[in-house]
């Protein structure tokens, strides 16, 4: 009986360490956004209009993908163009001093996002653009996704920066929307643990 026992239990772990992720599996990250700002601030707007045709809910409570509140961006037609900026230190590059702390980027290897969105009148919603660096900072490179279109459901999307330039980023993340409902949830940068 007892070897019986002894035999299940050995089973039960090989079966668990089977579906446990490995280190080499591990991600560290370094977290923008996940239920509120871990770090930086959507305070960067564009347009023709400084980004009047914007609105952003930081604590919407609409079906978050993780957690009890996502981001939800609604732009109306008002601009013909608009961006926003989510800045480390809440302000424009150009207003910052050179010794100014900034985080060093360089380590990781994806910014990953989960998104969804609001069909529009003119069919699904596309995201012309979304990124990290940049913002007037020519020091630091910038690297973009383009013409991302956004589903009704939660979707991870991930933008590779290995090998950029990101030593000393302000803007943590940026994007250009078009008219419509945009939400995103669990805004990071990760890298992979090495064993």
């Amino acid at each position: 009986m007892k070897s019986y026992k002894l035999i299940l239990s050995l089973a039960f772990l090989v079966a668990l360490l089977a579906f446990t992720p490995s280190l080499q599996d591990e991600v560290e990250s370094y977290l923008i956004y996940s239920d509120y700002f871990k770090h930086g601030i959507p305070t960067g707007f564009m347009g023709e209009k400084d980004g009047k045709s914007m609105k952003i809910d930081i604590n919407c409570k609409d079906k978050p993908y993780k957690g009890e509140n996502c981001m939800k961006i609604t732009t109306d037609n008002s601009e013909a163009w608009r961006g926003l900026h989510i800045q480390f230190t809440g302000s424009w590059n150009i207003s910052l001093k050179e010794d100014q702390k900034l985080p060093d980027l360089t380590p990781y290897d994806k910014l990953e996002f989960y998104a969804r969105a609001e069909e529009t009148e003119s069919g699904p919603y596309i995201l012309p653009e979304i990124g990290v660096g940049g913002g007037g900072a020519p020091e630091v490179d910038k690297v973009n996704d383009t013409f991302l279109e956004i589903g009704s459901e939660w979707k991870k999307y991930s933008i590779n920066i290995k090998g950029a330039d990101l030593a000393r980023v302000n803007t943590l993340l940026y994007m250009v929307l078009p008219t419509g409902t945009l939400y995103l949830d669990e805004i990071r940068f990760v890298k992979k643990l090495k064993k």
